[in-house]
């Protein structure tokens, strides 16, 4: 389905928000929108080219159909869900850090921003802190790997691990 050197994009349907914010952070191009019709999602797949990710059996039996590439998504957990995607596609070795990592909000790629740049956008805590930054072209969000990126890397090592 995937050739080696190639990163898989997705689209990932409404119910899996979470799922398309942790692809993302994986460093995975993933579109995600939580008003699109299912018509739309399917013609909006082709399209791009994008696997599609959904828990929904009709738009995946719609998808197959029109030959487009799709994970029908049955477990609840995200755990669960996520090791699905992953086995499908034959990745491994996830990791999950700012230089290959993707905006949670827009889906664009983080660019390095230079401590100073940041100042006055994050709390003082932060700054003494930390010293690596990313910053999302579009949305200006600022990210650094803090608490919660040690936490998704425990994740990761976990996921991992059933892979």
């Amino acid at each position: 389905m995937i050739q080696d050197k190639v990163k898989p994009v997705f689209l990932v349907d409404a119910m899996l928000g979470n799922i398309a914010k942790k692809l993302r952070l994986f460093g995975f191009d993933s579109e995600y929108s939580s008003n699109i019709i299912d018509k739309d999602l399917i013609q909006r797949a082709k399209k791009e080219n994008r696997i599609l990710i959904t828990k929904d059996a009709l738009v995946s039996e719609m998808a197959q159909k029109q030959k487009i590439s799709v994970i029908q998504i049955t477990k609840n957990e995200e755990m669960e869900q996520l090791i699905h995607i992953f086995k499908k596609l034959k990745l491994s070795k996830l990791t999950i850090n700012g230089n290959k990592a993707r905006c949670t909000e827009c889906n664009k790629k983080l660019l390095i921003i230079d401590k100073d740049l940041v100042l006055n956008q994050v709390p003082e805590g932060i700054i003494k802190n930390f010293d690596d930054f990313w910053k999302c072209p579009k949305c200006n969000k600022i990210y650094w790997e803090g608490t919660h990126i040690e936490r998704l890397q425990k994740f990761a090592v976990e996921l991992n691990g059933k892979l």
